[in-house]
């Protein structure tokens, strides 16, 4: 005799897409949850920052990167800046975060290398922190923010940065915009796709997205 094929029942159709719905909602909250935490940290790192800058250039007079007695006033071997009150050089961009960690203001040790240029996010681990999404930090005096007209110091977030986390961070710091306000975009490929006129990009869904955040005088 044949054997009878037993099929599925709706019931247990039902059960397997509840179960699969139930996954994917876990997986995109699970994914939600995790780039909420990382526009925190990001924040924390931008603010975290700002005040070392700020620390410093009470202690010193100098800013970091700039200071001319780095070698002589924080520690043997340090790179020693100009002094012309601004971090206009890949050498002075470099020595940032060296004065900042030895001044005992941030955490790590870097080597004050040179920066490649400072108009793009690219760094090295040795010289530059790491944000969240393995891009880097970088601080000089440049007009990298989404409409600036002038150069000012300038903080960078460094790339890899997904746009719907920008998004997030820019409204937890600033205004919500990319090109208003203390945080912008970073007005340069391949990072242009993360904007759409006055609004960034969300539903692009761009992955290569970094922000500028304007520093104290």
């Amino acid at each position: 005799m044949k054997k009878r094929q037993r099929g599925f029942t709706l019931i247990e159709i039902a059960i397997v897409l509840l179960i699969i719905g139930l996954l994917l909602g876990g997986v995109m909250k699970g994914q939600s949850l995790i780039n909420s935490a990382r526009v925190r940290s990001i924040a924390n790192d931008l603010s975290g920052i700002e005040a070392a800058w700020v620390s410093f250039r009470d202690r010193y007079r100098s800013i970091p990167g700039d200071y001319a007695r780095a070698s002589t006033h924080i520690a043997a071997g340090s790179v020693d800046g100009n002094a012309n009150a601004i971090v206009d050089s890949a050498a002075e961009a470099g020595a940032v975060w060296q004065h900042l960690a030895r001044a005992g203001f941030i955490s790590g040790d870097f080597n004050g290398a040179a920066v490649a240029a400072l108009d793009d996010t690219a760094c090295v681990e040795a010289t530059c922190p790491v944000n969240p999404f393995n891009g880097f930090y970088k601080i000089s005096n440049t007009d990298n923010a989404l409409g600036a007209t002038v150069a000012t110091h300038e903080l960078a977030t460094g790339g890899n940065i997904p746009v719907e986390v920008m998004y997030e961070l820019d409204l937890k710091m600033d205004d919500g915009r990319p090109n208003t306000g203390r945080l912008r975009a970073f007005n340069a490929t391949p990072h242009n796709g993360c904007v759409n006129g006055n609004e960034w990009n969300v539903v692009g869904g761009f992955a290569n997205c970094a922000g500028v955040l304007k520093l104290p005088l």
